[in-house]
């Protein structure tokens, strides 16, 4: 059964999903690569801080995927629950599927932002 377009709540199907499960996961792998060039290179401790861009990647779109919510699309004023690209024609659907791009994006870089921390907080016991 194909879930339904509900605004500020779900707005893509299992297909779309699964595209942003794969964008979480491949800038998970991303971030993981960019922290092991900085330890193998020996990059200034510092610049382990870049993880912040991939992590966020990687919370965003495992947060997507769980969510059942594009946070890109949102701010289109689109969705995809399996049908095809539609339309949002309703200004308030379109404000409720705003104000959650808003707040998922904002959980997605605090995320990346602690992950990066984190990983800084460790690097002196893996230099």
């Amino acid at each position: 059964m194909e879930p339904e377009y509900q605004p500020g709540v779900c707005n893509i199907g299992p297909t779309q999903q699964r595209r942003r499960l794969l964008l979480g996961v491949g800038s998970l792998l991303l971030a993981a690569l960019h922290v092991a060039a900085v330890i193998v290179v020996g990059w200034p401790r510092w610049t382990l801080l870049a993880a912040t861009f991939p992590l966020y990647g990687a919370a965003m779109g495992y947060i997507q995927y769980r969510e059942r919510f594009c946070v890109g699309f949102a701010g289109m004023g689109i969705f995809d629950v399996g049908d095809g690209t539609n339309q949002v024609l309703d200004e308030a659907a379109l404000a409720a599927d705003r104000k959650r791009a808003v707040r998922l994006n904002a959980t997605s870089l605090a995320a990346g932002v602690a992950g990066a921390l984190l990983i800084y907080a460790v690097a002196p016991i893996a230099f």
